[in-house]
């Protein structure tokens, strides 16, 4: 069967299309069969002061859309020019092969998706700069 699936733990919370959502009983597994249902786990989401790298501001921005904080149509031109900026900032090949991907799941409208790649993209630039720091 296709579609989404879940795991929540008891406690755990989720956005889906901007409401907010809590398993108040034990662990479950839910399948989401709506396509291109917005969701967000919100242990998974990020805080605006934590959004202060590029990479952290446009997962941060792609989260508001997801919640519906964001109108998709004003704030997804700002998200693909973000993609771009991104294109030159990383120059390893699984880098940019990554950013290409989250900029092809934004224009495909999945956010989700993309959000999940940036999560990954974000550990990529924490070691990036932790290195600059060193």
């Amino acid at each position: 069967m296709p579609g989404l699936m879940l795991k929540m733990p008891s406690g755990d919370r989720i956005a889906i299309n901007g409401a907010v959502i809590e398993n108040a009983g034990r662990g479950a597994r839910l399948r989401v069969l709506t396509p291109d249902t917005q969701l967000l786990r919100l242990r998974d989401a990020i805080d605006p002061t934590d959004a202060q790298t590029p990479v952290g501001r446009l997962a941060y921005a792609v989260q508001m859309i997801v919640v519906g904080e964001h109108d998709v149509e004003a704030a997804l031109p700002a998200a693909l020019s973000s993609t771009a900026q991104l294109r030159q900032a990383f120059v390893a090949p699984a880098d940019r092969s990554m950013v290409e991907q989250i900029g092809g799941l934004l224009e495909e409208r999945h956010f989700y998706q993309a959000l999940r790649l940036l999560g990954q993209l974000r550990d990529r630039e924490a070691a990036l700069l932790g290195r600059l720091q060193s």
